[in-house]
């Protein structure tokens, strides 16, 4: 039995090459060990920025979409008419962001006034946080065919037995090449088998995504998700050395473009900020001074008296954001005179 538990599954590699052909490459980030086909990278926004040029840039998750509303802030700039460009994807973390940077803004050209990053707690420097798995595919849009400074962190997370017993049996049994056609021809053969008409398979699908995406779960799924983003023990110079956090800072160095780190309050309870550790407080005191010291921005929502409840919709995303872009902007208003 135990050596038909280990060789019965070797099946799936002549299955694979029956239904696959040639296995997909590893991508962009071979130290995942993922083969499945990838989106193209996304051009467009390259050529947006250019013509855009763009005062300020803003980068982040949904904990950025839902907090500001770029029409109005350019509406309430000092000139009042300034263009306002996001690089943003839901249910995305630093390795997104990092990308966005490099590859969309850089190669444009743009020179904002400023770019901001956003982010809660600990995640900046989490760099695996929402890399694997379905939020992993998000990344194909901003990355090129080659990422070896990303791939070099991905590796140094990937050191331990858990990583190399799992790359082990991708390898012996091409699991992951299997879990990209048997799942969706399951899913189709159901539908077909259901609907037949021409186009219910592809349909189905699509509503399929849209219905079960991260943000329209359940209202508070797409905001707390992943426990990932707030550790037991943050130490943010244990961390600072497999994070983008570097590499965003010299590409911010060499080509002009400043940055301005935002992190946003969590829900508040009742009126006040959540409870934070002293692992926590530690850890944001030593990432705003490496920041500051390294010639970047800092701000932090956390604790603003006009940071209420009734501004929240659900989990950290917030309901209104006319009202929170009118907070930002006066909080920092230097920035956007």
């Amino acid at each position: 039995m135990g050596v038909g538990i280990l060789v019965v599954p070797l099946s799936l590699r002549p299955l694979n090459r029956a239904v696959v052909g040639d296995l997909p490459p590893l991508g962009y980030l071979p130290s995942l060990e993922i083969r499945r086909p990838h989106q193209a990278f996304r051009a467009e926004t390259i050529d947006e920025l250019r013509r855009g040029n763009p005062a300020w840039v803003f980068i982040g998750d949904s904990m950025m979409g839902t907090r500001i509303d770029p029409d109005h802030l350019g509406r309430i700039s000092t000139t009042g008419d300034e263009f306002v460009a996001f690089l943003y994807h839901a249910a995305t973390g630093p390795a997104w962001w990092y990308l966005a940077f490099k590859n969309q803004l850089v190669p444009s050209g743009a020179k904002p006034r400023m770019t901001f990053i956003f982010f809660r707690d600990t995640n900046l420097t989490d760099t695996m946080f929402r890399l694997e798995g379905q939020y992993g595919r998000a990344l194909d849009e901003v990355a090129t065919g080659s990422e070896p400074e990303l791939d070099r962190l991905v590796a140094e997370h990937r050191k331990g037995d858990w990583y190399l017993t799992h790359r082990v049996i991708a390898n012996a049994y091409q699991t992951d090449v299997a879990t990209a056609w048997v799942e969706p021809a399951i899913r189709r053969w159901w539908v077909r088998r259901q609907n037949p008409a021409p186009g219910a398979a592809e349909g189905f699908e699509w509503n399929v995504d849209q219905i079960f995406s991260v943000d329209t779960l359940r209202h508070d799924v797409g905001a707390d998700f992943a426990a990932s983003d707030a550790t037991d023990r943050p130490d943010f110079h244990r961390d600072l050395p497999t994070s983008v956090l570097p590499l965003i800072m010299t590409l911010s160095r060499e080509h002009g473009l400043p940055v301005c780190f935002v992190r946003v309050q969590r829900r508040p309870v009742g009126n006040r900020p959540p409870e934070q550790s002293p692992e926590l407080v530690r850890y944001v005191a030593d990432l705003k001074a490496w920041l500051e010291s390294n010639g970047a921005l800092f701000h932090d929502d956390t604790g603003d008296p006009e940071m209420t409840l009734d501004l929240y919709r659900d989990g950290d995303h917030v309901n209104d954001r006319r009202r929170y872009t009118e907070i930002f902007r006066k909080r920092l208003d230097p920035l956007f005179r």
